[in-house]
């Protein structure tokens, strides 16, 4: 009931309900088929799981600086940060507050990368018209006790791709 309520909540197609978002985030790497080796790009700023959950797949972060305004990663430092060995940019919304999904959504078509986000401390923010979550090719959010949308312990992996979903389930 959890993974149909909040799907529909977000807007998204698919929800699975994991034991923690830094689980969600892993399932987000095997969902968007990221081997060991490959990067992703994270903000410099955020929970250690943000990164973690790719290090635990063999993805290495590459840390990103953040919009002073924010804290959110800052769309005009991503592209220094692309390498040849660069899979995603992970969006973490941070505060509450949506990263600006336009700009990343951009850059990411523009270099043939992933977006995955981390709502785990924005579960419900809107960016336009649409909540975070949504705008990546999966997302990962944590419900810990000290999350914005808390449930003791717990995550929620979300995606509107039938693919992914198969893909994290595994």
């Amino acid at each position: 009931a959890l993974e149909r309520a909040y799907a529909a909540y977000v807007g998204a197609r698919h929800c699975l309900a994991m034991n923690s978002g830094t689980s969600a985030l892993h399932a987000c790497a095997v969902a968007a088929d990221l081997v060991p080796g490959d990067e992703v790009i994270v903000p410099a700023f955020t929970y250690v799981a943000s990164a973690m959950a790719f290090c635990h797949h063999g993805v290495r972060p590459v840390f990103c600086d953040v919009e002073e305004r924010t804290f959110n990663i800052d769309p005009e430092r991503i592209e220094e940060r692309i390498t040849d060995r660069t899979r995603a940019i992970v969006a973490v919304h941070l505060h509450g507050l949506p990263c600006e999904m336009d700009s990343i959504l951009r850059i990411a078509e523009r270099h043939g990368l992933h977006v995955i986000e981390d709502v785990a401390q924005a579960h419900g923010a809107e960016y336009g018209d649409r909540r975070v979550g949504t705008f990546g090719r999966c997302a990962g959010g944590s419900l810990n006790a000290t999350k914005n949308l808390p449930g003791g312990e717990g995550g929620l992996f979300v995606t509107d791709d039938d693919g992914c979903v198969l893909a994290a389930r595994r």
